[in-house]
């Protein structure tokens, strides 16, 4: 714990102890935008990327995303905006700037993660060229108590001088998106008002471009000295264009502590008919409250979802640390209190994607809401039941009948997956992806059955989840081919997971899914028919659905082209008959290299794949292929799979588990959960990989220590743990009942807060009775 004596009494006396901190030890400038990604914070309003407060390094991304809060202008599709960025606050000495930067040198930088209570915190001593010492300290958090509101605490020391210190309150309204892309930048606001808040602070009030929804971003700086002392000797307001901007100055004398407070918060049209009044109103409850005060609150909030959320593994510190830098910003992401928004695959942490929800969402992040805090879940299943009806203009634009989801989704449902991409050299190409992946429709509908199963909300099945599931399998028949020679059901010029290959006929997963699609809005149409006409035939009314339809449904679905459900499975069709080669060699980070003798080949003609293909689809319809056959496809696919995609690892670790292949599915746990700690992908500076955040977590609960739900909607536990880890610990939320979790080497032990009733598990095969608290 050599990071926490460097800092002062008054942050050690707050950060946790050393298994929940993330440490960065040394400064190099050419890391900042990685930590600007691993330190960002997220209140479930908004997100605020790590960047310095100081605004004196050159190498920055910094950013404040706000749920729901999208955009067009000029980009290629509706993005997640950059808002004002009230997170700065610039420090000069007789008009030389203080920071990181500045300066002539930087000595005892450390800057920590602290996940148990959610805040970033910094410390190190900047020398000036004249010799000039000053010891730095900060501490930022975005409040979980209030979540538009966020602030930091900046302790400033001279360490071998005395005079006056001046201080810039900025928010700036310059911002843009992709700011260190020239050819992508995009500016999605126009600023509206700059003002100051009669001298408590300073305002400024954008609007999107598209849409004009108002954002009020509002902040306050308060100076003391350690007693609490009011220590501001002069505020003066200016406005510069789009940037509004408090001077404060205090006298400061050699070795003496001054403490600056600053306050954000910020509010949007989303919220309020009056953002002003609003981020006034609470702006003015913020700092009446107090730094303490607040940080407090949050903190408690914290320990509250820690509560739920944490995952103990004994035996293996490293992946601890990982396991929970993954559960802190997944569960750190959503907005528990906004159905209308979702998940992007960069979280809310970079602008990569655009902040699109992907079927990342309903495949490799759902499932860790729908045991762990369920009322996320069905905001996020909710979500899009709300975008049903773009679905259905979607499917109808593209030919089809139901509802065809977007391949990349923002805030109005429509397809916000760019026809075209343009490299950072200028060079176009044409980006089918929208056209013909779309197996997301099936991964919807998977998620929101998933929810059902592992939740039994009956309220959402009637109210949403049934019409979502029937309408999704209304695309796949009308997607459905007719090949009358077989005499059978194709679907051709397709892509499937694996996006390296496009477009194809008869991708084996796409397929799969389709039919099991349909399947499932047929048995749910059945049961509601037999247990509920009134609704079944509400329903049917509603979508314009008749029972001659669905006989076309029944026939379509059983002569559905699926490859064989035994042996090896040809991806799609003429697979096999690729440039072949195995994967033999590995980079520094473990990650596969491209075979030497395919490297003049054109992806489209070799074997190797982007990412988990047929092994995705063992993986989700597990019921459907004996053991032996899942061994088989997972040994031949996973020696001709790169996983250039993120989420591709998880996949390989939980298959590898299920088929016996222990030493490789550590391994790739390893590469999912640390692909953002040490950036193994090379990208992490773009936000953190959400799919693989998620899949590492089912890596452990659902793979490791084997928890399912079976067809009976029984809790089902196979456990397998690796030999080094002694035991492992975690709670979910089992339908309203909170069970607390040990798996050890030898048994699986259930305790429970709250169950006073009693359900059945299984446990390797035998049947166990939990009798209550």
């Amino acid at each position: 714990m050599a990071y926490k004596n460097k800092f002062t009494s008054e942050i050690q006396n707050i950060i946790s102890e050393d298994e929940w901190i993330i440490e960065e030890d040394n400064y190099d400038p050419r890391e900042n935008l990685v930590y600007e990604t691993l330190f960002g914070l997220a209140s479930g309003y908004m997100g605020n990327r790590g960047s310095h407060e100081e605004g004196d390094v050159r190498r920055t991304l910094p950013a404040n995303y706000i749920h729901g809060i999208f955009d067009r202008s000029e980009a290629f599709q509706r993005e997640l905006c950059n808002t004002p960025d009230w997170n700065k606050l610039k420090m000069y000495y007789e008009c030389e700037q203080i920071g990181i930067e500045s300066g002539k040198d930087v000595k005892e930088y450390v800057r920590i993660l602290d996940m148990k209570k959610g805040l970033v915190a910094k410390h190190y001593v900047s020398t000036a060229y004249d010799g000039r010492e000053t010891r730095i300290e900060i501490i930022k958090f975005l409040s979980r108590k209030n979540p538009r509101c966020g602030a930091f605490k900046v302790f400033v020391t001279p360490l071998n001088y005395e005079g006056v210190i001046e201080f810039e309150n900025i928010i700036d309204g310059t911002v843009t998106n992709f700011i260190d892309f020239p050819r992508f930048r995009v500016k999605h606001l126009s600023t509206e008002q700059v003002c100051e808040f009669s001298d408590f602070g300073c305002y400024l009030e954008s609007n999107t471009r598209d849409d004009k929804t108002p954002i009020g971003t509002g902040t306050a700086v308060e100076i003391k000295d350690n007693d609490g002392n009011d220590r501001l000797k002069s505020r003066t307001f200016k406005k510069f264009g789009e940037i509004a901007c408090e001077f404060l100055d205090a006298d400061v004398k050699q070795g003496e502590t001054i403490v600056i407070e600053k306050y954000a918060n910020i509010c949007t049209g989303r919220e309020s008919d009056n953002v002003k009044d609003t981020v006034l109103n609470d702006l003015e409850t913020f700092v009446k409250k107090g730094f303490d005060n607040e940080l407090e609150d949050h903190i408690k909030e914290y320990y509250k979802l820690w509560d739920m959320a944490d995952l103990q593994i004994t035996g293996d510190e490293k992946m601890q640390k990982a396991l929970r830098f993954n559960i802190f910003h997944v569960m750190s992401t959503p907005n528990p209190n906004d159905p209308s928004t979702n998940i992007g695959a960069k979280l809310i942490h970079g602008e990569e994607y655009g902040g699109h929800a992907f079927w990342d969402t309903e495949l490799f992040i759902l499932p860790f809401f729908n045991y762990v805090f369920p009322e996320v879940a069905h905001n996020l299943v909710e979500y899009r039941y709300r975008l049903l009806d773009k679905a259905r203009e979607n499917a109808n634009k593209n030919g089809y009948e139901g509802a065809k989801y977007p391949w990349e989704s923002a805030d109005t449902g429509d397809e916000e997956c760019p026809e075209w991409t343009i490299e950072p050299d200028g060079t176009c190409y044409r980006c089918y992806v929208a056209d013909y992946e779309h197996h997301v429709t099936a991964a919807v509908a998977y998620g929101a059955n998933r929810y059902y199963k592992f939740t039994k909300d009956k309220e959402f099945l009637d109210g949403m989840g049934l019409e979502l599931i029937v309408e999704t399998g209304r695309f796949w028949v009308s997607r459905l081919e007719y090949n009358e020679q077989e005499d059978r059901y194709e679907i051709t010029k397709v892509t499937g997971p694996d996006e390296w290959h496009e477009p194809v006929d008869n991708n084996a997963y796409t397929n799969h899914l389709a039919k099991w699609n349909i399947n499932q809005a047929l048995k749910y149409l059945k049961y509601y028919k037999e247990n509920d006409k009134v609704m079944y035939n509400n329903l049917l009314n509603k979508i314009k659905l008749d029972e001659d339809e669905l006989i076309i449904w029944k026939d379509k679905v059983d002569k559905i082209y699926i490859k064989d459900k035994e042996g090896l499975i040809e991806q799609y069709d003429g697979y096999f008959n690729l440039v072949d080669a195995e994967i033999d060699e590995w980079d520094k980070n473990g990650m596969p290299i491209l075979p030497k003798s395919l490297e003049a080949v054109k992806k489209e003609d070799r074997c190797i794949l982007k990412q988990a293909d047929v092994v995705m689809l063992m993986f989700l319809m597990e019921y459907d292929y004996d053991i032996d056959t899942q061994r088989t496809n997972f040994e031949y696919y996973e020696k001709r799979t790169l996983h250039r995609s993120s989420l591709s690892p998880s996949i390989h670790c939980l298959m590898g588990l299920r088929v016996g292949d222990y030493e490789r599915a550590y391994e790739y746990l390893c590469r999912s959960a640390y692909v953002d700690m040490t950036n193994n992908q090379g990208n992490t500076r773009e936000g953190i990989h959400a799919a693989s955040a998620g899949g590492s977590w089912q890596c452990v609960t659902l793979g490791y220590c084997g928890m399912s739900v079976d067809n009976n909607g029984t809790l089902v536990f196979n456990p397998k743990l690796p030999d080094n880890w002694e035991k492992v610990s975690y709670s979910i939320n089992w339908r309203g009942s909170i069970l607390r979790i040990l798996i050890t080497q030898d048994d699986v032990i259930i305790n429970s807060d709250n169950c006073n009733g009693s359900f059945k598990y299984i446990v390797d095969g035998e049947e166990r009775i939990y009798g209550g608290a």
